[in-house]
């Protein structure tokens, strides 16, 4: 008896034991999983500077602070890849002069950041633009071709004003020469006055849609309005279009039009908001005019989204600097800066609306300030850049001066947007990592795109001083990818093998009492 008492507990035992040791191995395979994930979001491999929350990608690769000069205006895309494209104004010397020119560099997966290269001058080894190249945007295709759009104020046969200039990489040739395309069209130079604030988009064709604010008269007036001219593999560049007047030949439009903004949705409709002067119902500020263009039935008119929503008109103040992005189901999303007072103090906020085909747009709503009903930002909020990902998370930065432990330099601000949670709080992406605050310069004109994975990538123009100089650099960050939850709950803890060790376990019990009878 004492025998067998002895051989049923140790069966027992070893049944309880397989069954806690796959228990605990299961949940420590989960966690490890997880670590990695995420450990591989922050893990970028970098030729750059490096400060673990932002990298300066303007200088310093591998080592070398060769660029000296200013660098402005960054902008962003990424392709299929998830190759990052990043473009900026830098007044660089060298054979290239002393003017300004526009800059790109990348980041791969495989290997990191690349150098800079300059694309608005010395094609062919020819250095043929000598005036300034500034303020680019850029957009990628679906076969990874990248565009990019500037201003530029080389003379040549469209004459000294300002004019848009493109020019475009591909993996098989590299980049083109830049080609001027708000002015000359079938050989007519008719645009005589400055072009300014380009924006690119690209449509599921591969159509290219750029949009800027223009200063030459017209039938609309002396004031700037947006123009748009297009791209197609069949034809070429379209000629340009004012697209902010004129609407059935009417030309009601008579104060400035400026900064557009423009995206494409999965319809290849172009959706292009700006801010505009012309007086109205919504008084003598101005406010953020949208206007969008379907193949069916060309450009619609131009409407008000920031104010008078179901006839009301509150926003008694100047809207500026919109960004618009639209996500999968053609919801459009607006964020601009606004200096309407509120319960949110007297300085400027950005503000937020969405356009959708069942219930219009939607009223205005602050993102920088009062989240849970607590006004904390009294600084400036200006300058908003927008991004959605595929699962529609809306993505919004800007830059901002809020006082605290950060300082009394701007920085650079990030809030989404979920269905299931509504906006976040503000949470500054340029200063602060781990709990230091290094970054005392000044941070500014942030651009944000996103990848496939829904990582979330950063660029913006910093005054900050380190091993690369005194001159502004153009950094970058990025939010980690989201990491895939798994609930363990629904799991069978270490598999198959689980089972196997409880089978083996019942067989045992079921051998010895047998062997009992």
């Amino acid at each position: 008896m004492k025998k067998e008492s002895v051989n049923t507990k140790f069966l027992m035992f070893q049944l309880l034991f397989w069954g806690v040791f796959s228990l605990i191995l299961s949940s420590t395979l989960v966690a490890f999983q997880n670590f990695t994930r995420i450990s591989e979001s922050f893990n970028l491999k970098s030729s750059a500077v490096d400060f673990s929350n932002a990298t300066v990608i303007s200088d310093g690769f591998s080592g070398v602070y060769w660029n000296d000069d200013h660098s402005y205006s960054p902008a962003v895309a990424v392709d299929s890849s998830n190759t990052v494209h990043v473009v900026w104004y830098d007044s660089p010397d060298g054979p290239l002069g002393t003017d300004t020119e526009i800059m790109y560099a990348n980041y791969a997966i495989a290997t990191g950041w690349s150098n800079t290269t300059v694309i608005s001058d010395g094609f062919g080894g020819v250095y043929w633009n000598d005036a300034p190249s500034i303020d680019p945007a850029v957009a990628v295709d679906s076969s990874n071709t990248v565009h990019v759009v500037w201003r530029d104020y080389t003379a040549g046969p469209w004459g000294m004003d300002w004019e848009i200039m493109y020019a475009k990489q591909t993996t098989a040739t590299g980049w083109t020469n830049a080609t001027v395309i708000s002015d000359g069209f079938g050989g007519i130079y008719w645009n005589d006055d400055h072009s300014f604030g380009p924006a690119v988009a690209v449509d599921n064709s591969n159509t290219v849609h750029v949009v800027w604010y223009d200063f030459t008269a017209g039938p609309w007036g002396t004031d700037t309005e947006i123009m748009y001219a297009k791209l197609t593999t069949a034809t070429g560049w379209s000629n340009a279009t004012v697209i902010s007047d004129g609407y059935s030949g009417v030309y009601w439009n008579d104060g400035h039009s400026y900064s557009p903004a423009v995206a494409v949705d999965s319809s290849n409709t172009v959706h292009v908001v700006w801010y505009d002067y012309t007086d109205g119902p919504w008084g003598t500020d101005t406010e953020i005019m949208y206007a969008k263009l379907t193949i069916a039935k060309g450009w619609s008119n131009a409407t008000v989204i920031s104010d008078g929503y179901s006839g009301v008109y509150w926003n008694d103040e100047n809207s500026h600097s919109p960004a618009v992005a639209v996500d999968n189901n053609n919801t459009i999303h607006v964020v601009w800066s606004d200096y309407t007072a509120g319960p949110w103090g007297m300085d400027w906020e950005i503000m937020y609306a969405n356009y959708t085909i069942a219930a219009g747009w939607s009223n205005v709503t602050v993102i920088s300030d009062g989240f849970g009903g607590v006004y904390w930002n009294d600084g400036i909020s200006y300058i908003p850049a927008v991004a959605v990902d595929s699962s529609n998370t809306v993505h919004v930065v800007w830059y901002d001066s809020p006082d605290g432990p950060l300082g009394t330099d701007t920085e650079i601000m990030y809030a989404n947007y979920t269905i299931a949670t509504g906006w976040s709080n503000s949470t500054v992406i340029s200063d602060g990592f781990g709990g230091v605050y290094w970054n005392d310069g000044i941070s500014t004109k942030p651009a944000v795109a996103v990848d496939s994975r829904n990582a979330v990538h950063v660029v913006w123009e910093d005054y900050t001083d380190g091993p690369w100089g005194t001159d502004t650099e153009i950094m970058y960050t990025s939010i980690p990818i989201p990491v895939p939850v798994v609930d363990d709950s629904q799991d069978i803890p270490f598999g198959n093998f689980y089972i196997l060790f409880i089978f083996l376990g019942i067989i045992g019990i079921i051998i010895y009492i047998k062997r009992k009878i």
